[in-house]
């Protein structure tokens, strides 16, 4: 049977007339404070089971209600990820469809414009995220160091364009990547405080797309080759770089969410400073 997660769990102990001890348990998942209030005990023992209780039912209260508040900046953010993706990826096929390519910010297959801009703020948001991290919990300290320098050196690559200097760049920043992907699995998984099993799911699914987009960005083009599609102009190639970088952007966005409710005091473990 899996573990009861916020309950109370009541014991009241009573001393009838005749000396004899009375045990009373009782369970209530929600509402425990409406439990304490039945029935007053009659010695200093039972005073002393109601301060207990009262303490414990007001921590399972604050963690309950960290946790509503954990949940919400959790679908509030993914919210505004779907957003953000659906309504860059919708501008930039109606750019292609109606407006024949005449707004140049919108155009997916150029890093420029406004979805390169997008995308250069969500690695930034991860970088920060993982400095935030770094600097609030102990136990994720080293991975998340490393994870921050590498993931800042990514993100003033991407705004600078350093890579576009390098010949065959992908053989040097391919360690780079694997390094950044490794210590973003530590840090997913490091850590066993409350709340786990939102930050994997965050971070496992934010690396799935980065590393779909990674793909696609490295084979699309061939892949479309062998299709037969070889129109540069076409719909086929315009939406394999709308795909790109909407997986890149929400990759990106999952990321710092995660990292940044792994770092939040409702989800960190206790070591943390």
């Amino acid at each position: 049977m899996p573990p009861l997660t916020d309950v109370a769990v009541l014991i009241e102990v009573r001393v009838a007339p005749d000396r004899q001890m009375e045990s009373i348990v009782r369970v209530d998942d929600i509402h425990a404070s409406r439990i304490v209030g039945a029935g007053r005990p009659r010695d200093g023992g039972g005073r002393h089971a109601i301060e207990i209780r009262h303490h414990d039912e007001t921590r399972i209260s604050s963690r309950t209600a960290s946790h509503v508040d954990t949940s919400r900046f959790t679908k509030l953010g993914i919210l505004v990820t779907i957003v953000i993706v659906v309504a860059g990826s919708a501008a930039q096929l109606i750019n292609y469809g109606f407006f024949d390519q005449r707004i140049p910010a919108l155009d997916p297959g150029s890093d420029g414009g406004v979805f390169g801009a997008v995308g250069d703020i969500a690695l930034a948001a991860a970088a920060v995220s993982a400095w935030v991290l770094a600097a609030r919990v102990r136990s994720a300290r080293p991975a998340a160091v490393a994870l921050a320098g590498l993931l800042t050196f990514l993100a003033v690559d991407k705004v600078v364009r350093l890579h576009d200097d390098i010949p065959h760049w992908l053989a040097f920043y391919l360690p780079v990547l694997a390094a950044a992907f490794i210590c973003l699995v530590a840090v997913a998984r490091g850590d066993r405080g409350e709340g786990r099993t939102g930050v994997d799911r965050l971070i496992g699914v934010g690396l799935l797309l980065l590393v779909f987009s990674f793909l696609l960005h490295v084979f699309g083009k061939r892949l479309l080759l062998d299709l037969g599609l070889s129109d540069t102009a076409g719909l086929a190639y315009q939406t394999k770089a709308v795909v790109k970088h909407a997986t890149e952007v929400a990759g990106w966005l999952l990321i710092a969410l995660g990292l940044l409710r792994l770092s939040s005091p409702r989800t960190r473990h206790p070591d943390a400073v």
